[in-house]
């Protein structure tokens, strides 16, 4: 009876919704990568604005909603710092932490809580660097089908939900991405932007690399240059050297007759 009335009451609140409904939650991920594999990660997520001005909400009366305070806490056990968040277009709030690795410390999928271990590591951020290059690369299918714990009735309900949210997942890095798949790329080509669909299978990929084996071969030819200039001097100087010894010695010679 519990599950019955738990399901109606369901229905009941997602028909009001989808009757006003234009996007009532914005999440809003911004990832800056530094060349040495960190980064910063920060996080928006809360109501989308024009929807709480279609619902006749204003923020000010917003101020001690707790809707987000189990995600608050959560990101803060995560380490994350949590602050009250607010612009044009959003009200919510923003989690912000530094990460000495990006690879290790962070995972899109696993902080939306949508991936299995599996999937999390495959979804990774990679960072990669050796002497001559340094490189960062995905090729991911974020899984946003599964974006809680439903059974099936309340699933395909909550799934027209899901797909008004807007989810925007960006990353800034420290040099140009040669290839990607993503919706906007700033002009310097080091801002990639993904436009997502919760409800489904989001593929990103990127590949940017800070190449120097050019530079190393270019390099290494124009050592060799300047050694083998050197080398050619030497021995033209020790040349010289000789005649004039030789020069010197006949001349001793001629003056002793």
């Amino acid at each position: 009876m519990k599950k019955t009335l738990k399901t109606i009451a369901l229905m009941l609140m997602v028909g009001i919704i989808l009757l006003t409904l234009t996007g009532c939650a914005n999440v809003n991920f911004d990832i800056k990568l530094n060349a040495d594999g960190s980064g910063e990660v920060s996080y928006v997520m809360g109501y989308d604005k024009s929807f709480l001005t279609s619902m006749g909400v204003t923020t000010s009366s917003l101020e001690n909603d707790d809707s987000f305070k189990e995600m608050e806490d959560e990101a803060r056990q995560e380490g994350y710092t949590v602050e009250k968040y607010e612009d044009d277009n959003t009200y919510g709030f923003k989690a912000t932490k530094h990460v000495e690795n990006i690879q290790n410390e962070f995972n899109f999928t696993n902080t939306m809580g949508t991936s299995t271990q599996e999937e999390a590591q495959n979804d990774k951020i990679v960072y990669e660097k050796n002497l001559l290059k340094t490189r960062y690369y995905q090729d991911a299918k974020l899984d946003l089908t599964n974006m809680g714990s439903y059974n099936e009735q309340e699933a395909a309900m909550m799934q027209s939900i899901l797909s008004q949210m807007k989810i925007t997942y960006k990353i800034t890095l420290p040099f140009k991405a040669q290839e990607n798949n993503a919706t906007t790329v700033s002009e310097d080509g080091k801002t990639l932007e993904w436009k997502l669909e919760a409800g489904k299978v989001n593929e990103i990929k990127f590949d940017a690399a800070q190449d120097y084996t050019l530079y190393a071969i270019i390099g290494g030819i124009a050592l060799v240059l300047i050694i083998v200039i050197i080398a050619v001097a030497a021995s033209k100087k020790g040349k010289k050297d000789k005649q004039e010894k030789v020069k010197e010695t006949k001349e001793n010679k001629e003056e002793q007759n």
